[in-house]
């Protein structure tokens, strides 16, 4: 009987839990739950987020199908100029580089008026659609833009007006209203503007007219009837014709040098030698052996080359006219400078390089030349440009009749290959080009010399100068001038005012008769001999030197002095 009990017993504690392992269960379920949250959180964060995007670009393309399908004269219905402008204006940052390469149009409809827009079938206005709870909001942009099919363009719609320059071959540009879709919706995880996430389409419509389609087509007509290539620059260049059942397979009887061509008339290789080959027969036959034949002229060209200026040298402050040339290529030329010389500029139509230098330095620079073809040759020169020339400090001079004068002059800047040399000194003084005055004066008075300085590149900024007042006292005895006083001549005197000026000297309490000459007088005055008056009126502004010299029999003192007519 106690066996059978514990058997019961056993089975019983099998088919069931104590109380403590279920309170422990429930807390493992617990902890397990709650670190499972943050998880399940971020999933959830996430998967709203993909789907709030992909409601985005369902409704970007929605909106892009249906301008597919509108043809390219009704995507500008209803828009007036004003309109479209305030809209392109207000577009928000990442819609711009989009923008900046369409032009904005208008609906030619007389009856529209320039602020017409919001009501058109694509509005100029924002739309707003709710998508399970979501406001989406949607802006439509409209322009023209148009893509050059020539070898230099990257082949992206380009603003009309605006670069790169548009082929002359009109054939070979290619029209197109741009449409740029903008969905916009409220989201706090998006870094593009907070709390807002945004979605951009972009797609072209043609602006050529609606194109009519015949299966009829004409037989081929060969359309090129001439090719410009470089030589030494690997050729691409396809024949071009009209009509034919393609496709069409071409032949031609010469090739310039370097150059191949395949059955689809496509020109490669390099040229290997520049000339012409005019004339050459060429041939396009299409599926159904229908054929044109014509003449087209090759010319292989070298390659632009340009001729910089040879090495220059400047001055800081120097006004700098600099001519650049081009050669061979096809002109005319547009010219571009890299590393010029701060305060200088090129003429893109001449090359000619013009301006004021401002700083000091080597500079080197380059010059490049792009022809008509886009096919581009460079130049390089070195341009030194030095500090301008100065004069040191230079002191004004009073020494007696008979000393000597002693005077060294320096100078800075420039290239360091300095000539110096000095006028105005008394009779008999010289300065040597070093700079250095070591003489004896032998004539009393005042003098103005000038003592200038050249490197030996010259140009303005290659020479200063300085004016000093020397004066040399006079000895017991000897001649000098009494009035005006050889302390203070300098003289100013309104134009048109009458002026008048008495020259005496000392020269009859020593028992001499000098004679006075005046040199340097401002127009309008003159000097009287016989009086010693210098007198008249002034008629030009500017700034005068005038030096009057009294002679007598072994006698000489000079007096210069500024007259200044304002």
């Amino acid at each position: 009987m106690r066996g059978k009990d514990h058997g019961r017993a056993s089975g019983t504690g099998d088919q069931g839990f104590t109380l403590v392992e279920v309170l422990v269960a429930l807390a493992v379920l617990s902890i397990t739950l709650l670190a499972a949250t943050p998880f399940f959180v971020g999933s959830l964060q996430s998967v709203n987020k993909q789907r709030t995007r992909q409601a985005a670009i369902q409704l970007a393309n929605t909106t892009m199908e249906q301008v597919r399908g509108l043809k390219g004269s009704s995507l500008l219905s209803g828009h007036g100029q004003q309109a479209g402008e305030q809209q392109f204006a207000a577009a928000p940052a990442v819609v711009k580089p989009y923008l900046a390469t369409m032009q904005v149009e208008r609906d030619a409809d007389s009856t529209v008026a320039p602020t017409d827009g919001a009501d058109a079938p694509i509005s100029t206005a924002a739309q707003v659609t709710v998508v399970e709870g979501t406001p989406y909001t949607r802006m439509v942009y409209v322009g023209a833009c148009e893509v050059y099919l020539i070898p230099t363009s990257s082949g992206a719609c380009v603003y009309p007006l605006g670069k790169p320059k548009a082929p002359a071959d009109q054939t070979k540009i290619l029209k197109f209203f741009r449409a740029v879709v903008l969905v916009s919706w409220p989201d706090t995880s998006c870094p593009q503007t907070p709390g807002i996430c945004q979605y951009v389409a972009s797609t072209l419509v043609s602006r050529a007219p609606e194109p009519n389609f015949d299966i009829k087509r004409p037989s081929p007509t060969v359309l090129t009837a001439a090719a410009v290539f470089y030589r030494g620059i690997p050729v691409s260049f396809q024949l071009e014709a009209r009509g034919g059942q393609l496709p069409n397979t071409w032949t031609i009887a010469q090739l310039p040098a370097g150059l191949t061509m395949n059955g689809a008339g496509l020109i490669t290789g390099t040229p290997a030698a520049a000339g012409v080959t005019p004339l050459v027969s060429t041939t396009v036959t299409d599926r159904l052996n229908r054929s044109d034949s014509s003449f087209i002229t090759f010319t292989v060209v070298l390659p632009p080359t340009v001729t910089p200026p040879t090495t220059p040298g400047n001055h800081v402050g120097e006004a700098v006219s600099l001519p650049v040339t081009a050669a061979n290529g096809v002109g005319p030329y547009v010219f571009t400078a890299a590393g010029l010389a701060p305060g200088l500029s090129i003429d893109a139509a001449t090359g000619q390089i013009t301006g004021t230098v401002t700083t000091a330095g080597t500079y080197a620079t380059t010059i490049t030349a792009t022809d008509q073809n886009g096919v581009a040759g460079t130049g390089s020169y070195s341009h030194v440009v030095l500090p301008a020339v100065a004069l040191g400090p230079l002191t004004d001079r009073t020494i007696d009749l008979g000393d000597k004068l002693t005077l060294t002059a320096t100078a800075t800047g420039g290239d360091g290959k300095y000539t110096f040399n000095a006028s105005g000194l008394p009779p008999g003084v010289s300065m040597n080009k070093n700079g250095m005055i070591n003489d004896t004066v032998s004539i009393s008075g005042r003098f103005l010399p000038t003592i200038s300085v050249t490197d030996s590149l010259g140009g303005t900024g290659g020479v200063a100068s300085q004016r000093i007042v020397l004066l040399v006292n006079p000895t017991a005895g000897s001649l000098t001038f009494t009035s005006p006083s050889p302390a203070a001549p300098d003289r100013s005197t309104p134009r048109g005012t009458p002026a008048s000026l008495p020259l005496t000297t000392n020269g009859g309490l020593l028992g001499l008769n000098p004679l006075i000459a005046v040199t340097g007088l401002p127009p309008g005055l003159t000097f009287n001999p016989v009086t010693g008056v210098i007198s008249g009126t002034p008629n030009t502004a500017d700034t005068y030197v005038v030096t009057a010299t009294a002679t007598a029999v072994a006698a000489t003192t000079v007096l210069t002095f500024v007259w200044t007519i304002t």
